[in-house]
Order: C-alpha cells, then sequence, then structure tokens
C-alpha cells in the first residue's frame, strides 16, 4: 500500500506496516526501517500515528544535537564499564572513550523509526510518541541485537534504554 505521509509501505501480519524512511544523522544520510505498529482493533494507519511521525520530522533537525549530547551521557554514565571481558586490553576496546559528537557518531548507527499504535501514545505515554532505535558498537559483538533505543514524547528525549523499550 502507498501512504501519503509514510510512503511505500507492506503489511506485517505480526506488527503492523513496514516501510523505508531516509533520516539524516549527524550530517549523513540514512535509509532506515519504518515500523507503524498497530493492535488487532486497528485496520488502517491512525490520524495520531500520521501526526506523530510528521510533529518528529519537522523537528528532527534541532532535536539531532540534544540526541546527541544525550546519547553520550547514556553511553558514559550508563552503559560504559558496565560489564565487559576479564582481560584488561580486550576490555578497553569494549569500551571505547565516547566524549564527543565524532565519537559518538562513529559508534551508532540509526536503524528503525517506530511509531506506536494509539493506546501507547494515549494511554502509556500521554503524548505524541516516536521511538529511534540504533546499533552500536561499544560492548562487544551484540548477539541479542540490544543496540540503543530512544523514546521520543512530543518531540522531547523521554528515555534511553535497550532498543527493546519500543516493543
Amino acid at each position: 500500500m502507498t501512504d501519503l505521509i509514510f510512503g511505500e509501505l507492506s503489511e506485517d501480519g505480526d506488527y503492523g506496516w513496514l516501510g523505508k524512511q531516509t533520516l539524516d544523522f549527524g550530517e549523513t544520510s540514512y535509509t532506515i526501517e519504518l515500523l507503524i505498529t498497530k493492535s488487532s482493533e486497528e485496520s488502517g494507519i491512525t490520524e495520531r500515528q500520521k501526526e506523530a511521525f510528521q510533529c518528529f520530522m519537522e523537528k528532527w533537525p534541532k532535536l539531532q544535537s540534544k540526541l546527541i549530547e544525550a546519547l553520550i551521557k547514556y553511553y558514559n554514565e550508563e552503559e560504559r564499564f558496565a560489564w565487559g571481558p576479564d582481560d584488561e586490553a580486550e576490555f578497553e576496546t569494549w569500551w571505547p572513550e565516547i566524549e564527543t559528537r565524532d565519537a559518538l557518531l562513529q559508534a551508532v548507527t540509526p536503524e528503525t523509526m517506530v511509531i506506536p499504535w494509539d493506546f501507547t501514545m494515549e494511554k502509556v505515554k500521554g503524548g505524541r510518541y516516536v521511538y529511534l532505535l540504533f546499533s552500536r558498537t561499544w560492548g562487544g559483538e551484540d548477539w541479542d541485537d540490544n543496540g540503543i533505543g530512544v523514546g521520543f514524547l512530543n518531540e522531547e528525549i523521554d528515555e534511553i534504554a535497550y532498543k527493546d523499550i519500543a516493543f
């Protein structure tokens, strides 16, 4: 199906609709997956989902610097040194120093944007909500695909955690 706001989408029976979206992040353009979730009662994309997406994309250029700062802080305060190998040299490669915008941009890559179903926005989060999911290079090989998830409530950073926060 082709949606005027989201473009070309295919229905995924488990989650909702899947598509692609171009997102500029740190002066690099990425083609990321777009997931628009639904409940078993919903038959189409809702106006609330369209509004959340449009508002987010409109404010995205200004959100990036706050996001980059927040991701650096999250890395250094929450993830860095949280676990790792006993070998000191290997441990150092797991946890590189990330204090600058450029260092962060080398360590994370946007992968997916999730637009949750209306219940999540209305009852759980209390406003427009969008998740951005990132892969990351630190912490050894990411066998469980933990990555980073960032939730935006009304186009402001609400939470940062592993990317399963979106599900």
